[in-house]
């Protein structure tokens, strides 16, 4: 039987290590909700690699009232669309001044951000990476007074509380192109927004941009934040009298030089800074050319990829419309938003050759490809498989035409290993005269003559005329046709928009041999073109 100071000393044994255990327990450091666990937050430089491939929700979230412009309100399916089709980061704009008090402390309406929670949420349970930021804010951007700032303060201090315990993958963009902001203004925004955030998301990946309308250079020059989880954005919509407006056609080399040479910039800068960068948005209107509008689409994903940017095209479910919400389908850009690779086909042209062939040729990039695929959709991009052919093949004529339609062509190179390449796709018209030359007027042009450029053969497509369209963009002349005529203020019409390799062939006839002169009247906006004659064999300098 143990005496008194016995038992004392064994439960002051046991007190002692009990505290200590406790102690123990104390000092071990547990991940909080406000702090969650650092290792299921990477670094922006890790992160890129994951949201290459994004697409925005446009003119949704973003009205005064959500879907206010063309669209219904968000769908919950539109993010298993979004994943099956292989976006792996989706851009969710919202507009948060309609809906947040203009009175101090500036509460945001409690339905609306428990809606952009439940979106956020939708992308988060299909591990999507998703952004969302302050959209169409032009209360602030047009008056960036202390009491704007102060509520637009208030507004993101309520967002980071609200969403600092979701997923590493949700991403803040604190504001979209702040045009009427000067380069000091958005600088102040960018690090005010900046430090309340970090109050509670000290990891949470942040875009930021430079001024106006969010440009390349105006990235380039905003002031860089002191912070390791950071990374900029730009919007490219260039040239935007074509991709905004339609005019004309693109795609020429120049064209194309001119958008690589804005990532490699891009590229550079961030290299320089160690800062990732993504081009939030870009696109072409369905007004362009639609040969053309394939090519800048093809043209903006291959240079991201080539130099390691994340995308996320404009989608706003109208003028830069790609995915179709309510029939949930996607017509052509899509596949090439997910299957442009730097090494895929390139280069597609078509050549229509009499009146049930087509002669296909491209550009082989790829090394290590199994084989090559030919595919077309007639009257629609519903594509088909017509051929397939040896990898090292560049060249295909597909004679399982019909006469008076309009065809879809791409070219597919297939690996066993890898995510398959896609060119982009070409339209081709072929005209009921296909194959059948004969004179516009119905006999030759009598030299001497004066011809009208417009009034070329009938025939069609690679038999009297060359154009790299499929469309008569104007349409004001022969609008069946590709061949982009005009009319002029003088009522006549000239051939526009041409492109280098175009051509059209006039039937002449000559009674008497002579010596002849040819006048040409021609305009050039830019300078620097060439015209060329051929008679016969006879090829003019």
């Amino acid at each position: 039987m143990m005496n008194r100071q016995e038992t004392f000393m064994k439960l002051l044994f046991f007190y002692l290590i009990f505290s200590f255990m406790f102690l123990l327990g104390c000092n071990k450091k547990s991940p909080t909700k406000s702090e969650p666990d650092p290792e299921t937050f990477l670094t922006p430089q890790q992160v890129i690699g994951n949201i290459m491939r994004g697409i925005n929700i446009g003119n949704t979230l973003e009205p005064p009232d959500e879907g206010g412009w063309n669209n219904g309100p968000l769908q919950e399916y539109y993010f298993d669309d979004y994943e099956s089709a292989g976006f792996t980061c989706i851009r969710i704009p919202v507009k948060w001044g309609t809906h947040t008090s203009e009175s101090s402390p500036f509460n945001i309406d409690p339905s609306w951000i428990d809606r952009v929670e439940q979106v956020v949420d939708w992308g988060l349970e299909r591990d999507l990476y998703i952004i969302i930021n302050g959209h169409h804010e032009d209360w602030l951007k047009n008056d960036y007074s202390p009491a704007n700032q102060a509520r637009y303060d208030s507004i993101w201090s309520q967002i980071s509380v609200r969403f600092k315990d979701k997923s590493p993958r949700l991403m803040f963009e604190m504001i979209n192109e702040p045009y009427g902001m000067t380069l000091d203004q958005i600088n102040d925004l960018n690090f005010r927004i900046l430090s309340i955030i970090r109050k509670t998301n000290p990891r949470r990946i942040v875009i930021y941009s430079g001024h106006g309308w969010s440009a390349l250079d105006d990235m380039l020059a905003a002031a860089i934040p002191d912070d390791d989880y950071l990374m900029a954005y730009w919007h490219a919509y260039n040239p935007w009298s074509f991709a905004g407006e339609g005019n004309g056609i693109w795609g020429s080399e120049a064209d194309r030089n001119a958008i690589h040479s804005m990532f490699q910039q891009a590229a550079n800068w961030s290299n320089a800074h160690n800062i990732p960068v993504i081009i939030s948005e870009f696109g072409a209107i369905h007004d362009c050319d639609y040969n053309s509008r394939m090519i800048h689409y093809y043209t903006y994903v291959e240079a991201a990829v080539e130099n390691n940017i994340a995308f996320q095209a404009w989608d706003d479910g109208g003028w830069f419309r790609i995915y179709e919400r309510d029939s949930r389908t996607w017509p052509e850009v899509k596949d090439i938003l997910i299957n442009t690779f730097p090494e895929g086909p390139d280069l597609l042209q078509t050549i229509v050759a009499g009146d049930s062939a087509v002669v296909l040729t491209w550009q082989n990039r790829s090394t290590g490809n199994t084989g090559m695929v030919v595919e077309r959709g007639a009257g629609n991009t519903d594509f088909t498989k017509v051929a397939e052919l040896e990898a090292g093949i560049a060249r295909y004529i597909d004679s399982g035409i019909v006469d008076n339609g309009v065809y879809y062509y791409r070219i597919i190179s297939v690996f066993s290993d890898h995510p398959d390449m896609y060119s982009y796709p070409v339209r081709v018209s072929i005209s009921g005269n296909q194959g059948t030359r004969s004179p516009y007027h119905g006999t030759p042009f009598q030299i001497p003559a004066t011809i009208q450029a417009e009034d070329y053969d009938i025939g069609g497509e690679g038999l009297t005329y060359h154009d790299t369209g499929a469309l008569n963009i104007p349409g004001d002349y022969r609008p069946n046709e590709g061949v982009d005529i005009e009319e002029r203020n003088d009522g006549g019409f000239h051939i526009g928009y041409i492109e280098s390799g175009e051509w059209v062939e006039y039937t002449i006839n000559v009674p008497n041999t002579a010596e002849y002169n040819i006048t040409v009247f021609t305009a050039s906006m830019n300078g620097g073109g060439q015209l060329q004659f051929q008679v016969g064999a006879n090829v003019s300098v």
